[in-house]
């Protein structure tokens, strides 16, 4: 009887590694052949631009420079000459590279014959996917997130002091490609309490550690400092960003509509669970209860590694819940993550049975499935932003539109009809008169602001054209609806 068993086991491990293997494989070859040639918000311009030349007092890109992402575009520019696709390459490289420190932690918490599966379950998730074949910088951002991740359970594991130099460095990477990720760093802090109450650490080596952390950002933000002609010029730019981020267009807490009720709601549920862990489907929601109903009494063994992931999904969580922006599902990509892999570790944590395998394989390859397809309409479909472009490209009457962020995408694409951004009613009226003689158009985002201001405008307002998109693709200008404004004479 043990005979068999252990036969049954060799072959669920056989067969779970090469599901496994096949489903990374598979959805690394179509990453690398649907790659989309779309710069379609503000910020992908704004890297693009960078790419081809960096200046951010022109947002090319905005601060704080991102330098490691834009560095790494321009290195794969070098081979790639549409910098989209360069940095839409950078991202799979380094997204895949994390592949080897997942796996890594996976085997810390999972049997060692799970792990490649374990692992293709958080690498092929449809979201993640998504983000990383996108010309923004989130997407090397969360494969050093796990080289981060890696380093932190390292540096706590290992005795020798030396070992604290790699999630210090890893992390100054870690900023340089993406900022909004700095809560992670709780991490460092947790590692280096954790070896001072074992008494691996003096206070004087939380000193000499913390300085060198400082030392390894400031590689990169003194080469930005140096880049924008000194301190006071990178203070100005860092002001007027932050002061952008956190009061007016970057979505948190202060600048948001939403309730704190309803922000949580839209974190928790709908971006990191219902779209980053659950990919939108049903079928993955009835599979992933399914397997959690027949385990349901495993437990995941409590050990440093579950606890530090605690740490930093509850840490990002409420970063991520008062300092950015909600209704842009990206901004939760290391909730998802996280959630990703505590809730693989749950699935894998009981020893398989026949049932359970078929339940995981259908689990990972609906997974591969969904990110299929979205990876083909990321590819394939024409954003809103660029449909309108074209559209009014092929208006013969002079013209002039007033938009919000989609000039940007106008200037990026070098549209040959005039257009504006305004916020500002007031502004509008004035700027207008100069166009008499013009037909005149506005975006609903500016329509959207203009109400919002008390200002009463539909006897102006005459619907000239939708223009639809894929939401997750671009959460905020999936929907354009193009307004003509009617004269009083008309």
């Amino acid at each position: 009887m043990r005979v068999n068993e252990v036969r049954v086991n060799k072959q669920f491990s056989l067969w779970q590694n090469w599901a496994g293997i096949l489903g990374i494989t598979f959805v690394f070859i179509i990453q690398m052949i649907w790659v989309p040639h779309y710069a379609a918000t503000w910020d992908q311009v704004d890297f693009s631009l960078g790419v081809l030349h960096f200046d951010m007092y022109q947002m090319q890109p905005h601060f704080p420079g991102y330098p490691y992402f834009i560095l790494g575009g321009k290195l794969v520019h070098l081979a790639v000459e549409d910098p989209v696709k360069a940095l839409i390459y950078f991202n799979l490289i380094i997204y895949a590279s994390a592949l080897v420190p997942l796996i890594l932690l996976m085997k810390r918490v999972v049997r060692e014959s799970y792990a490649i599966m374990a692992t293709a379950m958080i690498y092929t998730s449809s979201f993640t996917v998504l983000m990383v074949n996108q010309p923004m910088s989130e997407g090397a951002a969360i494969g050093f997130m796990w080289w981060y991740i890696w380093s932190l359970q390292m540096a706590k594991r290992k005795n020798h002091q030396g070992f604290m130099i790699l999630p210090l460095f890893i992390f100054s990477i870690l900023l340089g490609t993406r900022l909004s990720f700095i809560i992670l760093g709780v991490g460092i802090l947790y590692v280096m309490f954790s070896k001072w109450k074992k008494g691996l650490l003096k206070k004087m080596d939380v000193a000499l550690y913390l300085y060198i952390a400082v030392l390894f950002q400031l590689l990169w933000v003194v080469a930005i400092v140096i880049s924008e002609g000194g301190w006071e010029s990178f203070l100005r730019l860092a002001l007027s960003f932050t002061n952008g981020h956190f009061q007016e267009w970057g979505g948190a807490f202060s600048a948001s509509d939403l309730s704190l009720f309803e922000r949580i709601i839209k974190l928790t549920f709908i971006n990191t669970i219902w779209i980053g862990g659950l990919n939108q489907s049903i079928i993955q929601f009835i599979i992933v209860g399914s397997i959690l109903i027949i385990g349901w009494r495993t437990k995941i063994d409590k050990n440093d590694l579950t606890t530090l992931l605690y740490l930093l999904f509850v840490s990002y969580f409420l970063w991520a819940l008062f300092a950015q922006n909600v209704m842009k599902p990206r901004h939760s990509l290391p909730l998802i993550g996280i959630l990703l892999f505590l809730v693989v570790i749950t699935l894998f944590a009981k020893k398989q049975s026949i049932y359970s395998f078929i339940l995981l394989s259908c689990l990972l390859f609906s997974q591969v499935f969904l990110t299929s397809k979205l990876l083909y309409v990321n590819k394939s479909e024409v954003p809103a932003s660029y449909q309108l472009t074209h559209y009014l490209e092929k208006v013969e009457k002079p013209f002039i539109v007033y938009t919000w962020e989609e000039t940007r995408v106008m200037e990026y694409l070098s549209a040959p009809f005039s257009h504006k951004k305004v916020q500002s009613y007031e502004v509008f009226l004035l700027d207008s008169r100069y166009y008499h003689n013009r037909d005149i158009y506005l975006t609903n985002k500016v329509v959207e602001g203009f109400r919002a201001q008390g200002v009463s405008i539909d006897e102006h307002l005459k619907v000239e054209k939708d223009f639809r998109s894929n939401d997750l693709v671009d959460p905020i200008y999936h929907d354009i609806t193009l307004y003509k404004w009617v004269k009083n004479s008309e």
